[in-house]
């Protein structure tokens, strides 16, 4: 069953985003019940949905409005998606996207956008599968040390 999410489930989510973000560089155990449950689940900005069956989530996705002044429209972005690897081959990520992308038309966006990571041939083959195409961008985020630099010069 997918549904949005509820306050308890809170740690098993945490759970769940310390096993999608086990990569170097990244920062799982940072990901607390707590910290989820602030800025996740009760920030009403996120569109944060859950796979659950027999009372255990196996997945989740999670979004946020987003304007593309280019087309002049409303969308979101998928910030995350994950279904835990005992649960795969089910479904469950087909069904996250498409409930995610129900969530978006509900609230009058017309798109879905998600950048995935460059050589994860698993996810690439996911989202080719579900229909999605490639949009030639490239990622950028400016975090530490040019962050506090460039706040500071502002």
């Amino acid at each position: 069953m997918i549904r949005r999410v509820e306050g308890r489930d809170a740690a098993p989510l945490a759970a769940l985003l310390r096993a999608l973000n086990t990569e170097p560089g990244l920062h799982p155990e940072r990901i607390t019940a707590a910290g989820v449950a602030r800025d996740l689940i009760a920030d009403a900005r996120v569109t944060l949905l859950v796979a659950e069956a027999d009372g255990v989530l196996h997945g989740f996705a999670s979004g946020h409005p987003y304007y593309d002044s280019g087309a002049s429209r409303w969308g979101a972005i998928m910030n995350d998606l994950y279904v835990a690897p005992e649960a795969r081959r089910a479904g469950l990520g087909r069904a996250l996207v498409a409930a995610l992308a129900e969530a978006t038309a509900e609230e009058g966006g017309e798109f879905l956008w998600w950048d995935a990571d460059e050589g994860d041939e698993l996810a690439l083959a996911f989202h080719r599968a579900i229909g999605a195409t490639e949009a030639r961008t490239h990622s950028f985020i400016l975090e530490g040390a040019a962050f506090t630099a460039l706040t500071e010069a502002a």
